[in-house]
């Protein structure tokens, strides 16, 4: 049990929590915006931050934890512009690996967003009724799926896919892999949080503007 909280809180919580930020950013400015000088400084800081922070990810060698050469992606079975989000997009947008694409949706009401995790937290717990088919996994692989996983170098990965953590990763990771990669997706976490602030800054929204949907997210 104590192992289960440890990880929900290393892991699934900062999972939903870039996904919440990522929706909460998703409308903010249109992908044409000119950014004034300021708020591309502060991206393109955030962004080498966000590269560092990536590298390191790398050379702790996920998937030989992970046997992604075994489960052959079965996280990456989206087309690939759903895995890049706002964040992504903005972090690179004055760089040479921009992203061309990204998809996803702005962040639903925080009583709507509430009700969904907290019915999916239900449905998880309630057995199955008798008879009825397990979900199908999609047929469809992202685009930079290779045969011994992504091709894409490490520094150009999707922030979703960094971090994500399977059930495999989670349970195989020794002491100290562990301790690095909650480190890094901390990061990436207030990496994420930080483009978050540029943007509504820069849309001229007020300085709270999300921060009871972020300390809500489940």
């Amino acid at each position: 049990m104590f192992r289960d909280l440890q990880d929900f809180w290393h892991f699934s919580r900062p999972y939903r929590l870039f996904q919440r930020v990522a929706g909460l950013s998703h409308d903010l400015l249109d992908r044409d915006h000119d950014l004034s000088p300021p708020a591309r400084k502060a991206l393109e800081q955030l962004n080498r931050k966000r590269v560092a922070c990536q590298l390191r990810i790398a050379a702790l060698d996920l998937p030989s934890y992970a046997r992604c050469d075994r489960c052959q992606g079965a996280c990456c079975r989206e087309p690939a512009e759903r895995y890049f989000t706002a964040i992504d997009y903005w972090l690179r947008c004055h760089t040479g690996s921009r992203v061309a694409a990204y998809a996803g949706q702005g962040a639903p009401p925080l009583a709507a967003y509430l009700r969904i995790r907290l019915g999916a937290a239900w449905r998880r717990l309630a057995p199955a009724p008798p008879g009825e088919p397990a979900a199908q996994t999609p047929a469809i692989r992202c685009a930079h799926l290779g045969p011994r996983g992504c091709l894409l170098p490490h520094a150009e990965r999707p922030l979703r896919c960094l971090i994500y953590a399977c059930v495999e990763l989670k349970s195989s990771l020794d002491e100290q892999a562990r301790k690095r990669y909650i480190a890094a997706i901390k990061e990436l976490q207030q990496i994420s949080i930080g483009t978050f602030n540029v943007l509504k800054q820069e849309a001229g929204l007020p300085s709270h503007y999300g921060i009871a949907s972020l300390l809500f997210t489940l």
